[in-house]
């Protein structure tokens, strides 16, 4: 909880005085941040590429020296709203202040948060907080950016000092006496144990929880080729016939690929081919330092490796191919190269929550400093790899309630084991990326290699994406805080071919994880892609149910005519060299 503040009139804060020695202390502020920014990261317009750039984000430091600047030129505005905020926190003392959470916020849900007055008080100071805080940001005529930047700062703030994160949890207070106190003895050591192994982040899960290719990754398949980057996965057949050109997934290299094939009740390859499809997957192996060089360029010659035993095992001219956020960056500059050679290998395209254009309206890029991101592809290349669970950390700060501190009071509080979620442990057991790869997906975006013709060098030769014309499918998630479903249709508009564009509901990996046995899940369907995304909204019709029954019904006629499903895996040049999931999967 933030001090309860004392009584002040906001004729004492206008007090040309008091304004003078408040804008002289921020100022002094301010010039510390100045010198942060300097001393650490650098001028912002120190490159003059920058503005060539499509790595145009801002810091957190950047958007701390705007909420300053605001403060400095208009002391007024924090005056009046902090005036409104001591009077909001007098009458809820008095208990005469009835403000609502917002719906569907469950941190609150406990009836003592309104029948307890200290509870009471808590949740009415914090909520009169809450909204003074965003109805000062609201006046501040900031740009759309700049906006998003100090709302995703101060949204930390909000979530970190919630009452709900004290001891004086109702729930926890509750457990505590149930327990007879255990709950706080369990809580306190694991806190402890968080702290020592878990980089002081509460556990999302436990690492027993699950075991791939016992619980998760189960679909019946074999390995039937295997490269120093990854194994190729075909997986058996569930139908008597099946379509004759096959699909290809390429999935993240920064998580493991059974994303897609968690339990049988949400995979989407069990869902595949339930529906008659031939279906491979790419399962890139776990690198160490020992990799580092493997840049994109070696991923691009692996994935083409991957599509050229695909066609030989099923002996067809032509895939389809599917792929997802760095998978899907990949999957593209491969697809690029084809295109640069005239070969058409790769017959459609489906890019699942993926936005690969610069300015996609994310957080995560609007706080992306050049500067940061150049230097930690410097801190990879030192150390060979990057950590993808310090990349885990990131994500989980983008939602905070629900990847942080919804296990803060879980693990903590009320003393309980972490719940035992099969998305969860897919999302904590991260892989490595070489450095050499971390320094070329930043440097895509940097460069803007989607949208610059010729941007992109492989194998010696300059790519124009311009020349790539392939049908996709495309797939956004409406809460999608990773990959904006706008930049996602962006990037439906930005390449040839005819495309389809599909708008799922939840957020990043859940906009995928839409079985068809969900009960309350819809999604949007729109025929034509406007110039803009919201013009495509108000005109697309909502469908209930999964989007995966519309995606089949799209692939099936671009999958050729079916015929009788072979008997076995590979073939007599690719012979099986081990059962699905195969072995890099299980590399930590």
């Amino acid at each position: 909880m933030p001090p309860l503040p004392p009584p002040v009139e906001e004729a004492r804060l206008a007090d040309p005085a008091v304004v003078e020695r408040l804008q002289g202390l921020l100022g002094e502020l301010a010039g510390f941040i100045d010198w942060l920014r300097d001393r650490h990261l650098g001028a912002a317009d120190g490159d003059a590429n920058a503005a060539e750039s499509g790595l145009q984000g801002q810091g957190v430091v950047h958007t701390l020296r705007i909420m300053l600047a605001r403060v400095l030129n208009e002391p007024s505005s924090l005056a009046k709203h902090y005036a409104q905020f001591a009077k909001l926190v007098l009458e809820a003392a008095r208990q005469e202040l009835d403000l609502e959470p917002e719906p569907g916020d469950r941190r609150f849900k406990d009836p003592l948060w309104r029948t307890s007055p200290l509870h009471r008080t808590l949740l009415q100071v914090y909520l009169a907080w809450q909204n003074s805080l965003g109805a000062w940001v609201g006046e501040q005529r900031l740009t759309p950016e700049d906006e998003q930047r100090v709302r995703f700062v101060l949204d930390q703030w909000v979530a970190a000092l919630a009452p709900s994160n004290l001891p004086l949890n109702p729930a926890a207070l509750k457990r505590a006496e149930t327990t007879e106190g255990a709950s706080a003895v369990q809580g306190l050591k694991q806190w402890v144990d968080d702290a020592l192994h878990h980089g002081a982040m509460p556990s999302q899960i436990r690492p027993d929880a699950f075991r791939v290719g016992e619980d998760l990754a189960t679909t019946p398949g074999a390995v039937v080729y295997r490269h120093p980057l990854f194994e190729l996965l075909q997986y058996g057949s569930l139908t008597p016939t099946v379509h004759s050109r096959p699909l290809l997934m390429v999935p993240p290299q920064i998580n493991k690929f059974y994303i897609f094939d968690l339990q049988p009740g949400n995979s989407v390859f069990r869902y595949l081919l339930e529906q008659g499809f031939q279906l491979f997957c790419v399962s890139w192996r776990n690198p160490d330092a020992a990799l580092r060089d493997a840049g994109l360029e070696q991923y691009v010659q692996a994935t083409l490796q991957a599509v050229e035993v695909v066609r030989s095992i099923t002996r067809s001219a032509s895939i389809g191919c599917i792929s997802a956020c760095a998978g899907g960056l990949t999957a593209l500059a491969a697809m690029g190269r084809l295109a640069m050679e005239r070969s058409r290998a790769v017959a459609h395209h489906s890019l699942l929550v993926t936005a690969p254009l610069a300015g996609n309206g994310s957080v995560l890029e609007a706080l992306a400093e050049r500067e940061t991101l150049l230097a930690s592809a410097a801190w990879s290349a030192q150390r060979g790899v990057m950590e993808g669970a310090e990349l885990a950390r990131v994500f989980a700060w983008l939602r905070p309630n629900d990847l942080v501190w919804n296990y803060w009071v879980n693990n903590y509080l009320m003393g309980r084991q972490p719940p035992a979620l099969d998305v969860l442990y897919w999302d904590n057991d991260s892989t490595r990326l070489p450095a050499a790869l971390h320094r070329d997906f930043i440097d895509m975006v940097d460069r803007r290699v989607f949208e610059r013709p010729g941007a992109l060098h492989l194998g010696g030769q300059a790519i124009d994406f311009r020349r790539l014309r392939v049908d996709g499918y495309f797939v956004g998630g409406r809460d999608d805080y990773l990959m904006p479903w706008r930049g996602v249709y962006r990037a439906a508009r930005q390449f040839r071919g005819r495309h389809s564009f599909v708008l799922s509901t939840s957020g990043h990996v859940q906009s995928i994880l839409r079985p068809p046995r969900l009960g309350r899940t819809e999604h949007y369907v729109g025929s034509g892609l406007p110039s803009d995304p919201d013009e495509w909204l108000a005109s697309a019709q909502r469908q209930d149910g999964s989007w995966w029954p519309h995606w089949v019904a799209w692939l099936a006629p671009r999958s050729g005519p079916r015929r009788r499903a072979p008997l076995a895996p590979g073939s007599a040049a690719y012979p099986p060299l081990g059962r699905a999931p195969g072995e890099y999967v299980l590399q930590h």
